[in-house]
């Protein structure tokens, strides 16, 4: 039990890029809730949406790492 608390513990950094109006709006709300961080909104709306995008649904283990930039257009379209 203890490993499984440690490792909800740890923290990764994820960098990532929002509307500067969504980071406004998030800033400000933080600012006025003085009992809520950045992180933990963050946090939570994550949690959320996975919550909800994972329901009924098995998702395998990635195989590798997330491909790096835009994703590509579908070939298939053309």
């Amino acid at each position: 039990m203890k490993q499984k608390q440690q490792i909800a513990k740890r923290k990764e950094r994820v960098t990532l890029s929002l509307s500067a109006d969504m980071v406004e709006r998030l800033r400000t709300v933080v600012y006025w809730s003085p009992k809520i961080t950045l992180t933990g909104v963050v946090e939570s709306a994550i949690q959320s949406a996975l919550t909800k995008l994972e329901k009924g649904k098995r998702f395998k283990k990635r195989k590798g790492k997330l491909p790096v930039g835009r994703p590509r257009k579908d070939q298939s379209s053309r």
